[in-house]
């Protein structure tokens, strides 16, 4: 070392990094059982987190497919309090005006009610849910889900398809007439024959036990009892499909929607504030994912403090000699703090490489979770989990992550940083 640079307390950084990886490696077996115990953590954290980002996401695509879209327009207030005679009167100039927008995806005509459902054995509360077309996201996820009958076919005036749930109410069975009957505002009741072409199971209950699905022009008599004009082709929402590559922009297509279409009768909210109860269960989710980071982070702060408090306390008498010498106790704070920046490095590097060989590893093959919680333990929130899940991780997460772990490792080297600082020549020299 430099004799005249250090007479003159001064030091490049260069030189003190140098100084610093030299100092970390001359206990070898120390630095390696800590940068080791800091990829174990590491890559047990990128896992947790990336089942839970994965188990998350097919949640949500699947409650967006079975509910009512990544964006919905429907009446102001139908949300609050549901009503069968709030709808959008003229469905088609709406329709005209969302497909004046050119969206990336598909947009959903349909009527949503709430019906009594009666056979000669029973009467149970239904939903009827009148689809427009065969290519409907719902029609995709129900109709493998179909174990009688046959799906509905175009412009079937009378038929429904019923979960397996309410055809067991009901008992009825494929060909069973149903009397679909409904109040109007004005206190009176209308009725409508439908007859069962098929039962489905989608194994989440709140379907099985309570949908009723049919063809637009069914739900359609009903709001033409309520006295819309079938001309105007009333409807209760749009639900609007967003092709994969678009969901990115979610708010940007919402903000086009809404001025678009808003008004006082007229509102348009995305899939967050439709299921806010989903919303929920993902951020309690995530907070105890958090928490299981923390305990890694613990654990990281005090491994990188051990070895550096430890390779600090080792050196005492050789940071006295530096003082004697000249050097500042700035640089010597520097020194030191300089091999918590390169432990900082090394455990991201190291981490990185377990936690992301650990992620690619299960994010080709999956995680079959049925094995571990049963087919009923994937269904919550009025959807469900895909019985074998992929760990995902966005870029936010892995800048997150990355950036958390380099700020905990830095952190754990500031009090040997600065007990080294306070080191004095003449007690170091008799230590």
């Amino acid at each position: 070392m430099n004799k005249q640079l250090i007479k003159h307390g001064h030091l490049p950084f260069l030189m003190l990094l140098k100084l610093a990886w030299r100092n970390l490696w001359r206990h070898r077996k120390r630095t390696l059982i800590t940068l080791s115990s800091i990829a174990i953590g590491f890559g047990l954290a990128v896992l947790s987190i990336g089942i839970g980002d994965g188990s998350h996401n097919s949640m949500i695509r699947n409650a967006i497919k079975l509910g009512e879209g990544h964006l919905t327009v429907q009446p102001r207030g139908y949300i609050e309090a549901p009503a069968n005679h709030k709808y959008l009167a003229d469905g088609l100039a709406l329709s005209k005006k969302l497909a004046s927008l050119n969206l990336a995806g598909s947009i959903e005509p349909r009527i949503s009610l709430q019906v009594l459902a009666s056979t000669a054995n029973n009467s149970v509360g239904a939903a009827l849910e009148g689809l427009s077309s065969a290519s409907d996201p719902r029609v995709d996820m129900l109709k493998p889900q179909l174990l009688k009958g046959v799906w509905l076919k175009a412009d079937d005036a009378r038929g429904i398809v019923i979960g397996a749930g309410m055809a067991s109410k009901l008992k009825a069975k494929v060909g069973s007439k149903v009397v679909l009957m409904a109040g109007k505002k004005g206190g009176d009741s209308q009725a409508q024959l439908g007859r069962v072409r098929g039962i489905f199971k989608s194994h989440v209950p709140e379907m099985d036990d309570y949908l009723i699905l049919g063809d637009i022009q069914l739900a359609r008599r009903f709001l033409q009892g309520e006295g819309a004009d079938v001309i105007k082709q009333p409807v209760t929402r749009f639900a609007i499909f967003l092709n994969d590559s678009e969901i990115s922009s979610l708010n940007i297509i919402k903000a086009k929607i809404k001025s678009a279409v808003e008004s006082d009768q007229v509102i348009a909210m995305d899939w967050q504030e439709m299921m806010p109860q989903l919303v929920q269960f993902i951020a309690i989710d995530d907070a105890g994912n958090y928490v299981f980071l923390l305990l890694i982070l613990i654990m990281v702060i005090f491994g990188v403090l051990n070895t550096v408090l430890m390779s600090v306390l080792e050196r005492t008498r050789e940071f006295g000699l530096l003082r004697a010498l000249g050097l500042s106790k700035r640089h010597l704070l520097t020194l030191v703090f300089c091999e918590s920046f390169i432990m900082g490095l090394l455990a991201i590097v190291v981490g990185w490489i377990a936690g992301g060989g650990v992620h690619f590893w299960f994010s080709q093959d999956g995680i079959d979770f049925t094995a571990i919680m049963g087919e009923e333990g994937t269904i919550m929130m009025g959807t469900f989990m895909d019985p074998i899940v992929y760990p995902e991780l966005s870029w936010d997460r892995i800048t997150q992550l990355t950036t958390i772990i380099f700020i905990a490792t830095l952190s754990s080297g500031i009090y040997p940083a600065i007990k080294a600082a306070r080191v004095t020549p003449v007690e170091a020299l008799r230590t």
